[in-house]
């Protein structure tokens, strides 16, 4: 992944990331205090997002990827995904390091996603009002998927 500016995200991307960044506040975090937020880009301009839902059995954790993965399928949506947007908080500080990128597992669904739609697709990822970002795509993060 390359760092990005958030300035040099289109205005339409600079909206939904405002929309992910508010959908923050609804992930529940209560061991790890770290809020995350996916956004998922369709043909139509429409974003569906997803957040993280801890368990305190860390293994039955789900990650806002694919929370909105999910979300995308049952709405029958998720043919027409373009890109993603994460973003991440702190519950406590704000955080200055670079952005977190996809666990393991989501960059295999993401990849498998890439692969069931017929091409990659992009991904972004920021801290919570941070400037710099990442970027890379769906396949690049995992490039040796099992598939």
């Amino acid at each position: 992944m390359k760092e990005i500016s958030r300035d040099s995200l289109s205005e339409s991307l600079q909206r939904d990331l405002v929309l992910v960044e508010e959908a923050l506040s609804t992930s529940y975090c209560p061991h790890s205090g770290l809020c995350v937020a996916a956004g998922l880009i369709l043909d139509s301009g429409e974003l569906i997002t997803g957040v993280n839902y801890e368990s305190a059995s860390y293994g039955l954790t789900q990650c806002a990827e694919r929370n909105a993965i999910s979300r995308a399928q049952a709405e029958n949506k998720v043919e027409q995904v373009q890109g993603l947007l994460l973003s991440a908080c702190y519950q406590n500080n704000d955080h200055d390091s670079p952005p977190l990128t996809p666990c393991g597992a989501c960059r295999q669904w993401l990849s498998e996603l890439s692969d069931r739609i017929g091409r990659d697709f992009v991904v972004y990822s920021f801290w919570k009002s941070g400037r710099n970002g990442l970027t890379g795509s769906a396949r690049e993060l995992l490039p040796q998927a099992f598939l």
